[in-house]
């Protein structure tokens, strides 16, 4: 069996990173997306708001800055968690055309 065959086959996407923002961070600290945002000292609050609704991608500075607020996590957390999303979403989308895909080895 090719390892492609041999991958996870996701049914719906991994959680976004803006959903363990809100519910493993925000929430339990009693923060808004606006005293968030204050506190990694960005000028607006809509970065946040957005990727807490899952309408935008954790950036590296958006990483850099959760994990400067955040000391018991890492950009790379972050950045994981992101990436993790959008792969399981490209693999849902894509599914049918990897499928047909054959590996060389």
């Amino acid at each position: 069996m090719s390892v492609a065959r041999r991958a996870v086959r996701f049914k719906k996407p991994l959680p976004h990173p803006g959903e363990t923002l809100a519910e493993d961070y925000l929430e339990p600290l009693g923060l808004s997306p606006g005293a968030l945002a204050k506190q990694m000292g960005l000028k607006g609050r809509q970065r946040i708001e957005r990727l807490v609704r899952g309408q935008q991608s954790i950036t590296a500075d958006t990483a850099l800055r959760l994990a400067r607020v955040f000391t018991n996590t890492s950009p790379e957390f972050w950045m994981n968690l992101q990436a993790s999303h959008d792969l399981s979403a490209a693999q849902i989308e894509a599914g049918a055309d990897l499928a047909k895909i054959d590996a060389l080895t």
